[in-house]
């Protein structure tokens, strides 16, 4: 049995993370959190699929969160909630903490459920093509240590020159192309 998504909420207020705890506890499993401080430190203790934290909340906003969780877990799918509308905030949780969602509250029980969903499928395909890049980055590492092999071959054997410089511009552009991969599309 695959094991349920992760999500992470953070609000200060009790009551609306026990409401929502109901909500979400049969499709999810469902971590809570307070305050920012606290919902980094469980994103450093368990591997967390959805982020979703109010904006208003004492000592770190939601916007500082999502930038602060941007930065450490970039395969954590970010959403930002409030009840107010401020545009200014919603801007800066876009820019500078790559913001997959805002909603705004009250929400749709179903709807919400429905954007958690789509955020974890986000989260599965970053988190596959993070696992992609390594490998990549793995098999460039691989040929290159080859290619110094070879090109230090101690038998006397003929070493074919150009093939060996293809197999290195080879292993740069795959380098370049995992690099360019990794680069986060939001703010940095």
């Amino acid at each position: 049995m695959k094991a349920k998504p992760a999500i992470l909420l953070v609000d200060d207020e009790p009551d609306i993370l026990h409401s929502l705890i109901g909500l979400l506890r049969r499709d999810f499993t469902v971590y809570t959190a307070e305050s920012g401080q606290e919902a980094l430190q469980i994103m450093a203790d368990h591997t967390i699929h959805v982020l979703m934290t109010d904006q208003r909340m004492p000592e770190m906003s939601g916007a500082e969160l999502t930038r602060q969780a941007y930065h450490r877990f970039p395969t954590t799918t970010r959403i930002l909630f409030t009840g107010y509308a401020d545009i200014k905030s919603v801007i800066e949780a876009i820019n500078s903490g790559g913001l997959y969602r805002y909603v705004t509250k009250p929400w749709d029980p179903d709807d919400l459920i429905e954007l958690l969903h789509e955020a974890v499928r986000l989260y599965e395909k970053e988190a596959a093509q993070q696992n992609l890049v390594q490998e990549m980055q793995h098999y460039v590492s691989l040929g290159r240590q080859i290619t110094q092999q070879l090109a230090q071959d101690p038998s006397g054997h003929p070493v074919d020159h150009d093939l060996l410089e293809a197999f290195t511009q080879a292993g740069n552009l795959l380098e370049d192309l995992t690099h360019e991969t990794c680069k986060p599309v939001a703010g940095e």
